[in-house]
């Protein structure tokens, strides 16, 4: 707190005999960081010190939340006193009604002049100590104590000695302190801002911002990994939610060794927000992964895990490339564990952006392919399709992806596009290609069976796109899609390469393309010119019923609804049930 005295009006006083002006020390309890029901015994500050004792009492002083004050039991008492000076005047504020009174307070010396809301006590000595003498559980919640010295000249305080960031961080407001950090426990930095003199340094449990760090030390400069060791004096402060460290020197190279670029620590790996919404972590570098952003606008998001969330910004102004669109998408996010403006609540200064790249598999079973393809359109993904490619035979493939280079992502395959119809000789034309591209429907040509491919980096396109020359469409699909009986318009590319028209109903599976035309004739298909052995099934569509036979020739019923997977025979022609 700030001192009342101005040493110049002191001489002046003293050479014309007025009365010394007195100083005070305003000890805020409020402020002192302390966590719900932790026992208190000392605070000191500026030469004075408070001593909390449970005395003849059953229970120790303590601070609590409710009320935002620690609280003085029956027989405990509080004991103030000044260094090398007489305390003239002490004034105390308390939460609502606990406060003293006639009943429940007597001192040692002097006299309360006043009892209630604000209490003040009037005197001259260098101890004061207050009992709480109460018949019953009347306490007092002291809030703040203003202290008044009749010195003009007490002496500094004496520093506090702390050898851990641990010591400094239980240490009260405006503590004077000398902090040492050894070979054992090197502070660590973390993190040093370009925009400020700030630097967020770390032991081997807590962490602490160094306010002024390296505002005048040109050529002594370190970096994130660089390590504190030596001693140096400041003062220790919880400053709007933050722990920070202020040294005193000019230059505090003065005081301490830097290591520069000693070792990179590995952040705090935190798994639950609600490691993060208290004080422990503050000034701390962490780590989470798999968290969900919200645009709050003004450069701060939310992070969100569950239903827990907690503040992110841009605090060191790194400008971090974040995407518009945060549907889906999941990051890793480092930084240092800041607090709000307000110091209510816990936030994230970012150091450190990455999306995670989403994991997606898609089925040739599936029915939820086109509404995830959906979600992620326009995305970057790591995709799994669970597609069989059957080997040694033209299979039909559309993706919702590129694949350039293709023979060398799908080893050994052969990939054909549709690139014509020559009426003339009733032929569909394919040309062997490279590359395949998103939405379009494609023949494969595997060596090998394969199924359950992995690409990855991809961006995912979900328009599909069919190819029409003269009188014949190739279209592909995503999802699982429905081919009717009685549509003698679509036809698809079944075992034994023979392309099948649908005498049942039934699902066509996800990532294949059909042929949809308006004539009646079967056509032939060659690639690159050479006719294929891909052969056309003619139904006669005029017979209807009839026996079904397996392809050994046993006869397996007349309903082809009551018949599992795989190829029949009817009326001596080829029937898939798929």
């Amino acid at each position: 707190m700030r001192r009342l005295l101005h040493l110049s009006m002191a001489i002046l006083f003293l050479a014309i005999g007025i009365p010394l002006m007195a100083e005070e020390v305003t000890i805020d309890l409020k402020a002192q960081n302390y966590s719900n029901s932790q026992t208190i015994s000392t605070v000191t500050k500026d030469g004075v010190t408070m001593t909390f004792s449970k005395a003849n009492g059953q229970t120790n002083p303590a601070y609590y939340d409710s009320g935002t004050a620690v609280r003085v039991y029956k027989n405990n008492t509080l004991t103030i006193s000044a260094d090398n000076c007489d305390i003239t005047e002490i004034s105390f504020t308390f939460y609502t009604s606990n406060y003293f009174k006639a009943s429940n307070c007597s001192v040692n010396t002097g006299s309360l002049t006043t009892t209630g809301n604000p209490s003040k006590w009037k005197g001259t000595a260098q101890e004061v100590v207050f009992t709480n003498t109460t018949t019953d559980k009347d306490k007092w919640y002291i809030q703040t104590v203003t202290v008044t010295l009749s010195s003009s000249t007490p002496p500094p305080p004496a520093l506090v000695e702390v050898n851990s960031i641990t010591e400094l961080r239980s240490q009260a407001n405006g503590t004077k302190v000398r902090l040492t950090l050894g070979e054992d426990n090197m502070g660590s930095i973390n993190w040093v801002s370009d925009n400020s003199t700030e630097a967020y340094v770390t032991d081997n449990n807590m962490s602490v911002c160094f306010s002024n760090f390296l505002p005048d030390d040109a050529g002594w400069h370190t970096n994130a990994g660089g390590a504190l060791i030596g001693s140096v004096e400041g003062e220790y402060n919880f400053v709007d939610g933050m722990p920070v460290f202020t040294h005193v020197s000019t230059s505090i190279a003065d005081s301490i060794l830097c290591l520069d670029n000693w070792q990179f620590n590995d952040p705090i790996v935190i798994t639950d927000f609600s490691q993060l919404s208290g004080t422990d972590y503050r000034a701390a570098y962490v780590s989470l992964d798999d968290v969900w952003l919200t645009d709050e606008g003004n450069g701060r998001y939310q992070m969100v895990s569950g239903d827990e969330q907690i503040a992110m910004s841009d605090h060191f102004g790194l400008n971090a490339t974040i995407p518009d669109d945060l549907r889906g998408r999941e990051f890793h996010i480092q930084g240092i564990l800041g607090a709000t403006t307000d110091g209510s609540a816990s936030e994230l200064y970012y150091t450190h952006v990455e999306e995670v790249m989403p994991d997606l598999a898609l089925g040739e079973s599936l029915y939820t392919n086109m509404s995830t393809i959906g979600y992620y359109d326009e995305r970057e993904v790591n995709v799994t399709v669970d597609r069989v490619l059957t080997a040694g035979m033209w299979n039909t493939l559309c993706l919702p992806f590129d694949i350039p280079n293709f023979d060398e992502v799908v080893t050994s395959a052969k990939l054909a596009e549709f690139t014509g119809y020559n009426a003339a000789t009733n032929t569909l034309e394919f040309s062997l290609v490279d590359d395949l591209q998103a939405g379009l429907p494609y023949l494969v040509f595997p060596n090998e069976t394969l199924t359950n491919i992995p690409f990855y980096g991809v961006t995912i396109n979900s328009e599909l796109t069919p190819v029409t020359y003269g009188s014949w469409d190739m279209v592909g699909i995503f999802d699982p899609t429905t081919l009717y009986a009685t549509d003698s318009n679509i036809l698809f590319l079944g075992e034994g390469n023979t392309l099948f028209r649908p005498n049942v109903t039934n699902d066509l599976k996800a990532f294949r393309a059909y042929f949809r035309t308006t004539s009646a004739s079967d056509a032939n298909i060659c690639v690159d010119g050479v006719t294929t052995d891909i052969t056309v099934a003619s139904l006669d569509s005029s017979v209807e019923g009839g026996r079904i036979y397996n392809v050994s020739g046993q006869f397996v019923g007349s309903n082809p609804t009551m018949l599992q997977k795989g190829v029949y025979v009817r009326n001596g022609s080829k029937m898939i049930i798929k």
